[in-house]
């Protein structure tokens, strides 16, 4: 696939052959079932919504005669926003806005959140995935895979066996727009979607989770924890104590991989380094997109991977992942060919979904995917590798929601293996 190895860094850059990588990543899917058959049980908490999906193109009610300031505030924005090619998240206190969108803008709802897109990801590859839910609505059920885990008083039932009740959350809006679509006489030139959020979330914080998730530890493969980038502040300092005391439960338990995945924190800078102090010593691997990673870091230069060693050592993690639209990459004190096959295997099943707008099975590459050359990432020494492979980019995706997530998922579905 590419010249041989060199000490700390894997893939060169300079090596770069895409119809070896399509090969590679066409093999990788073949053996994607065989993989998922021996993987452990996976943990997740404490993210889970209901996003209603709407393309930017179709949303003309915003703009319509006598539609609400609120929403002619944030049509314009969000047209601001596809213009500049900027992703990201909106909070709007506009409670009654889910009313006005859903009677006024075509949308289709789909399972939104961390936590349980990563489950729902995972559970139709047969792997068992434990999710926090206190939301059990049928709004919520609903859009969640039936064969994902949930914990109750009788121990573990399938979500698809669990009775619906209670108040859902309000929906999170999503506004999407592709390459090449137009937006008011204007071509899109880069593919982007906002996520608006009408009313702060908090956490899922489940009681029967948490008493029944430190018994599963021992023989899980992996956990992940969501970014809480939800959570109102009044809630966040409680919020960020108990997901750190059963996080360290899980560790004591026998858990050997926890992964916290960042998100676009907006206006709260400080709140990344909020969590990461108070999980430090439980998890061990981080994840963020590159502009996540840029905001972090002070927009430290793409290929300075001494920079993202010295978070790594920061917060006493073994892993760090950043992922991108045409690569992803690892710094890390683990496996080289390990790692690696967690990263195609990330880039594998997001890709899929890229291609087809939703995740589905089987898993395949998709065949107009092309395999951009790596950034020079610098190599690292002292027990510190760099590992970075080319993901199947797709100029013009079907859809780019849940991509980061899907990539998490496979990502887990790798390092949560048994060790070889």
């Amino acid at each position: 696939m590419a010249a041989a190895d060199t000490p700390g860094i894997i893939d060169l850059a300079s090596a770069h052959d895409g119809n070896a990588w399509a090969k590679a990543y066409a093999q990788l899917a073949d053996a994607l079932p065989a993989t998922a058959a021996r993987a452990r049980p996976v943990i997740a908490g404490f993210s889970a919504f209901v996003d209603a999906l709407v393309r930017l193109e179709d949303a003309n009610a915003l703009f319509a005669d006598g539609a609400p300031p609120e929403a002619r505030q944030l049509g314009e924005e969000l047209v601001r926003r596809a213009q500049a090619g900027i992703g990201g998240e909106i909070a709007l206190p506009w409670p009654a806005g889910d009313a006005f969108l859903g009677a006024t803008l075509p949308h289709v709802t789909r399972v939104g959140g961390t936590s349980a897109q990563i489950a729902n990801v995972l559970a139709p590859l047969g792997i068992d995935v434990l999710m926090a839910l206190a939301d059990r609505s049928a709004a919520q059920l609903g859009v969640l895979d039936r064969q994902v885990l949930l914990a109750d008083g009788e121990g573990l039932v399938r979500a698809g066996a669990v009775a619906a009740g209670g108040t859902a959350k309000p929906r999170h809006w999503i506004f999407e727009t592709t390459v090449g679509a137009s937006i008011r006489g204007e071509t899109v030139r880069r593919s982007t979607r906002v996520i608006v959020r009408l009313a702060d979330d908090g956490p899922e914080i489940d009681v029967t989770f948490a008493l029944a998730s430190p018994l599963l530890a021992a023989r899980a493969g992996g956990a992940v924890l969501s970014s809480l980038v939800s959570t109102p502040d009044d809630q966040m300092d409680q919020a960020i104590a108990t997901v750190a005391s059963l996080a360290k439960r899980w560790r004591a338990a026998g858990l050997a991989f926890v992964h916290q995945e960042l998100a676009d924190y907006g206006s709260r800078p400080a709140l990344p380094e909020k969590l990461l102090t108070a999980l430090q010593g439980t998890v061990t691997s981080v994840g963020m997109s590159l502009s996540e990673w840029r905001a972090l870091s002070g927009d430290a230069a793409l290929t300075d991977t001494d920079a993202v060693r010295r978070f790594a050592e920061r917060w006493s993690l073994d892993r760090v992942a950043i992922h991108a639209d045409e690569w992803a990459l690892a710094v890390t004190r683990g496996d080289p060919a390990r790692e690696k096959r967690a990263l195609m295997t990330g880039c594998l099943l997001a890709a899929a979904r890229a291609g087809l707008g939703r995740h589905a099975l089987p898993v395949l590459c998709p065949a107009d995917a092309c395999f951009e050359p790596l950034p020079a990432f610098a190599p690292l020494a002292d027990g510190w590798s760099v590992i970075a492979c080319p993901a199947p980019y797709l100029p013009s995706p079907k859809s780019t929601i849940g991509l980061g997530d899907t990539f998490v998922a496979g990502c887990l579905l790798v390092l949560g293996q048994p060790a070889p």
